[in-house]
């Protein structure tokens, strides 16, 4: 379960930047720029991402602020927030989360996701 999975970002961190991570990863502080997580990544209840992320599945207990690229798996659980457009295979939005953007939902990632 996502409780379990290891902080790299602390709460008390401010990064700004270019982040990639191969195993599965939970960001605790604030964070701008550029996601990658080849695994899980657990945005943290007082965690504020302001990034374009391409994670393999992706939890929101607090804040998103951008794109969300390539994932097999979105939850945004209660108290959770995501503004910003998403390209995903599954969208789990509980109730308690707020999700403002588009969607788009595929069986597989498109090779032309690019932005600038």
């Amino acid at each position: 379960m996502w409780e379990d999975v290891r902080v790299s970002l602390g709460d008390d961190a401010e990064v700004s930047g270019k982040l990639s991570f191969v195993s599965p990863t939970r960001v605790e502080g604030k964070l701008k720029g550029e996601v990658r997580a080849s695994d899980l990544l657990v945005v943290g209840p007082q965690a504020v991402v302001q990034a374009t992320v391409r994670a393999a599945k992706l939890v929101v207990l607090g804040e998103v602020r951008g794109e969300v690229l390539g994932a097999s798996r979105i939850e945004v659980c209660a108290g959770g927030k995501l503004f910003g457009d998403v390209e995903t295979q599954s969208l789990v939005i509980q109730e308690g989360a707020t999700f403002e953007g588009r969607s788009r939902m595929s069986g597989q990632s498109p090779a032309a996701a690019s932005t600038s």
